[in-house]
């Protein structure tokens, strides 16, 4: 196989996604994909695959999984890769049969994902584990008073306890809240939501009936969500079912300190005691307790921010990345004897 990969992205026509790759000089193709047995798109990705002839075909879009899989293994691509993000159950035989159709191997980026496909009949043979990355050098952090001041948070010395994300049942931002409300009680201290999402109107009817209004600030979205990080004194990540979260590879580029629950795919890129503190999922006096902790323990929160970047650095860059990816390819290659 050779070092240069001649890449192309193929995705849905006008998207930003495409829009993105074309800013970063990366050559794109527009397809259209209406649902999951998509004749037309079948035919669409089956010109395109004529037309570049790829050696691999890596799929991500779970709309795209059928029609490109077929197209690709009707163009006679030598490896088709389908990438799965996400630790939802395999719950019923639609889901089974699809993944056990036209791929070479199944990339996930947990252990928990990959429970999660062998649970639903996915041959463990088949499946290959790469972790998410991020890239250091296109990653804005502001300054910390900067980030208050964008914010509108008046500096009153008090320590800043919160979390990005997007406002949905299963990151169970509600247990932050109903943690905060027990720390209140020992420490004084400011609770910051960043983000936006169908929970927000109920979260900030908890935070009102909690008596915690006045210390809790939902911001809404953010397009500079990761670069206000700098603004946590501690981060915390309370979801019960997440694949593995990019905001923790955000926070450890901001030097935070975590508190996270040991749910999904969580454990494997944060590890309790070493790069953060991990809690019982949903159980608020554990999360109260570890918050409590990093607050009260400057040292400890330190070295746990401080190991959680050298990890990130080390194992979930974008390069980093590139070079697993790549050798993934080769192994599967001389695996299929291409």
């Amino acid at each position: 196989m050779k070092q240069g990969l001649d890449c192309w992205v193929v995705g849905r026509p006008n998207s930003p996604l495409l829009k993105q790759c074309r800013d970063s000089n990366i050559r794109t193709l527009g397809v259209k994909v209406r649902f999951e047995v998509d004749p037309i798109a079948l035919g669409n990705y089956l010109r395109v695959f004529a037309q570049l002839r790829p050696k691999v075909v890596n799929i991500h879009c779970s709309r795209a999984h059928l029609p490109a899989g077929w197209a690709a293994k009707l163009a006679k691509v030598p490896l088709v890769l389908l990438w799965r993000w996400l630790d939802n159950p395999i719950r019923n035989a639609w889901q089974r049969w699809k993944y056990q159709q036209g791929y070479d191997a199944v990339v996930t980026i947990s252990q928990r994902v990959a429970q999660v496909l062998q649970e639903g009949e996915v041959s463990a043979e088949k499946i290959h584990l790469v972790h998410i990355a991020i890239d250091p050098d296109d990653h804005v952090v502001y300054e910390r008073d900067f980030a208050k001041a964008q914010l509108g948070i008046q500096d009153e010395g008090l320590p800043i306890v919160g979390t990005v994300g997007f406002l949905v049942p299963r990151k169970k931002v509600d247990t932050l809240l109903h943690a905060f409300k027990i720390l209140r009680g020992r420490v004084r201290a400011h609770l910051l939501i960043i983000g936006d999402g169908p929970e927000r109107a109920r979260l900030e009817r908890i935070a009102d009936e909690l008596g915690i209004s006045a210390e809790t600030k939902f911001t809404g979205y953010r397009m500079d969500a990761s670069a206000l990080m700098s603004v946590f004194d501690v981060f915390a990540v309370t979801s019960i079912r997440d694949a593995a979260p990019i905001v923790l590879l955000e926070a450890g580029l901001a030097k935070l300190p975590i508190v996270a629950s040991r749910a999904g795919g969580i454990p494997e890129y944060l590890r309790d005691g070493e790069t953060g503190l991990l809690f019982k999922p949903e159980d608020i006096n554990d999360l109260a307790g570890k918050i409590e902790r990093l607050l009260m323990d400057k040292e400890l929160a330190l070295k746990l921010a401080e190991k959680h970047y050298e990890s990130v650095i080390k194992n979930y860059t974008i390069a980093h990345l590139a070079g697993v990816t790549h050798k993934l390819y080769e192994k599967l290659f001389y695996a299929s004897g291409q």
